[in-house]
Parts: C-alpha cells; sequence; structure tokens
C-alpha cells in the first residue's frame, strides 16, 4: 500500500478502496477529519490519488474514469475531544453512537413527481441523519442550549417506499470545540440507503 504523505499529488495509489467507512484504509495514528461525496455508490473500477496536502492532512480522492466519487480528508494525530465550552452539562465521548427508527410517510416522500412511484426524498432521509446526531447531544444539553446543522457529506443510495421504516445511526467521529462530527449510516430492511457524515454545532440561546 502506498504512503500517502509521500505519495506524488496527481498520481494513482495503490490503495484498496471500499464501500465502507473510510472508504480508503487509514494510516496509523491517523483519522478522517472530512468525507465528501460526489457522486454514487463505490461500484466499478475506482481509483485513488492525493488531491492536496499540507503538513498534517492529506486529501485522498476516489474516482471513476473522469467522475469524482468522493474526498476522503486524513489528519494526522488522534480524534480531537478537547473541551472549550460550557454548553453540555457532559461531554460525549467520540464512538458514541445512537440508533433511530424512522417510518416512510408519504409526507417525507417524492409524490409530488409526476409519474413516478413515491420514494423517501434526500432532503428526508438527510433530516432523519441530522435528528439522529443531534439527539445524541440533546442527551448532553445544558440549560439555554441548542444545535444546528453546519455541514452535510452525505450519499442517498437506495430506496425505500411508504410504510417501510428507515434505522439511522449516528456515530460521534470528531470534536472541534463547539462542533460535532458524525458517521451516519441509513438501512431498510438491512439495506443500506444512505451513509455519510453531518456535524452540528452547539450554540448558546438567549
Amino acid at each position: 500500500m502506498d504512503d500517502i504523505w509521500l505519495a506524488p499529488i496527481g498520481e494513482p495509489l495503490d490503495l484498496a478502496v471500499s464501500a465502507g467507512l473510510p472508504p480508503v484504509p487509514l494510516p496509523d495514528q491517523c483519522h478522517v477529519e472530512q468525507l465528501i461525496w460526489h457522486g454514487d455508490a463505490l461500484t466499478g473500477e475506482l481509483h485513488a490519488y492525493v488531491a492536496a496536502r499540507s503538513a498534517n492532512t492529506v486529501t485522498v480522492r476516489i474516482a471513476h474514469g473522469a467522475r469524482l466519487v468522493a474526498d476522503v480528508r486524513i489528519r494526522r494525530g488522534p480524534v480531537r475531544t478537547a473541551r472549550t465550552h460550557t454548553l453540555l452539562r457532559r461531554e460525549p465521548e467520540t464512538g458514541t453512537a445512537l440508533t433511530r427508527l424512522f417510518p416512510v410517510t408519504k409526507d417525507v416522500t417524492t409524490d409530488h413527481v409526476p409519474e413516478a412511484d413515491p420514494v423517501l426524498s434526500t432532503p428526508s432521509i438527510i433530516a432523519f441523519m441530522e435528528d439522529t446526531a443531534a439527539d445524541i447531544l440533546r442527551a448532553a444539553f445544558a440549560p439555554g442550549t441548542a444545535s444546528l446543522g453546519t455541514w452535510i457529506g452525505v450519499r442517498h443510495s437506495g430506496p425505500a417506499t411508504i410504510g417501510q421504516t428507515v434505522t439511522v445511526t449516528a456515530v460521534l467521529a470528531d470534536v472541534r470545540g463547539r462542533r460535532y462530527l458524525f458517521d451516519v449510516h441509513a438501512h431498510v430492511d438491512g439495506r443500506e440507503v444512505g451513509d455519510g457524515q453531518v456535524a452540528q454545532t452547539l450554540i448558546g440561546r438567549p
């Protein structure tokens, strides 16, 4: 496997690309700082290369031919969990996970599209993921604290129809001050229909 810290920028990497999170293997003492999906499922003949590098971060780009699929920004060192605020009664640890179930009803589908079967809309699956992530923080809110969704990197990869139930899991992946980054997955009957990352930022309400 190529060393991403030494590989020339733009040159193909000898890396095994997978459909999971993270989509590329991580070097020791590193973690994914940000994941951005540009395309659909990681299928077909994929290749990866270093798109950008700084002293402590490297962005690995995954592509299918000329089509971008994802950018994975990797940072040296452990996940940061330093507490710099008093907006929570207790600080959730990285790795904290929560799973919620969401029924697919007419109001969360694309029933407004003419001559198409109604399926779960992309804005709705994102809302499910954000709400699940926010629930990890809500359990620890101090009085007057709220959180806002401030970043989305989500791939909607499969359908869900009215009457089905979407199982959404959020896992706290990284903390930077008031900003909390979560890995998120959505499944229907054991089949993945979406994944990616969302971020929540804490705010103090007057």
